[in-house]
């Protein structure tokens, strides 16, 4: 309705100064004013679309209002000095827009309430989201991880346990994500960085049921950069863990090392 009365007053105003050479300014002015009632048609059909594209071109529209807030301010400007020249059409031409500020007005309140709306419709949304959307469990990510892990998609596996880790770094089975992504670097042949994830199991989680396996995986990771060192570490299975599957592993991989390390010269 405000947009009509707009429309309607700038009509008189055109109409009522024949005597006058239209003024460029209220030339660009109708312009403007018709392209304004056609954005505010185009709010009112996509007021249920994306919100995003909705609040830019709220925004597009603000812009324009106060464009044309400034406009109005150079035209009254102009007919001031035709008013004081004590001329009917001068005065005709306050007249018309005298209500068109008003009407200006009015659209500039309206739109910065609408802006106002806008923003506390996007936080209900953003909160309907965020509750309809609940955080995954640590048995969910695990599982998730672990179906990875388990059918050879290793990368998939390791970012899967990372994510795990970064939201629930003190779960029960924090020892089990870093060991099972140790695993996974070691398939990938990413030997340092498995190495230092069996360091964390065997650091951080020393009395988890890992931290046999991960002692014997770091030697048998070790293996494959530095064989001293994979000894080393392979003897510290067996003086730790005497008797244990993990310590007959360890002396076999001890012996097929040393094997190696008697061949290599004739080679």
């Amino acid at each position: 309705m405000r947009i009509k009365l707009f429309v309607a007053a700038l009509l008189v105003l055109l109409a009522a100064g024949p005597a006058y050479p239209q003024n460029k300014d209220i030339q660009h002015l109708e312009v403007d004013v018709i392209d304004l009632a056609q954005r505010v048609n185009q709010i009112q059909k996509t007021i249920d679309q994306n919100d995003a594209a909705f609040k830019g071109l709220v925004e597009k529209i603000f812009d324009q209002v106060n464009t044309l807030a400034e406009s109005m301010q150079k035209i009254n400007q102009a007919v001031g000095q035709l008013k004081s020249q004590d001329d009917g059409n001068g005065r005709d031409i306050h007249s018309a827009l005298t209500t068109l500020n008003a009407t200006m007005k009015d659209i500039q309140d309206n739109m910065a309430d609408l802006k106002a709306q806008i923003g506390t419709v996007s936080r209900e949304i953003t909160a309907m989201k965020t509750t309809a959307e609940p955080l995954a469990s640590p048995n969910e990510l695990m599982r998730t991880a672990y179906v990875d892990y388990s059918q050879g998609h290793f990368d998939l596996a390791i970012s899967g346990y990372q994510e795990f880790l970064s939201k629930f770094p003190g779960d029960a089975h924090a020892a089990e994500a870093h060991f099972n992504i140790a695993e996974s670097l070691s398939a990938l042949k990413k030997f340092d960085q498995a190495i230092d994830e069996y360091d964390i199991v065997l650091q951080k989680f020393p009395d988890s049921d890992k931290s046999r396996a991960a002692l014997l995986k770091k030697g048998h990771a070790q293996a494959e950069i530095n064989p001293q060192a994979a000894i080393k570490t392979l003897n510290e299975v067996v003086t730790k863990f005497p008797g244990t599957s993990e310590a007959a592993n360890a002396q076999a991989k001890i012996k097929e090392l040393a094997s190696a390390g008697r061949r290599a010269p004739g080679k």
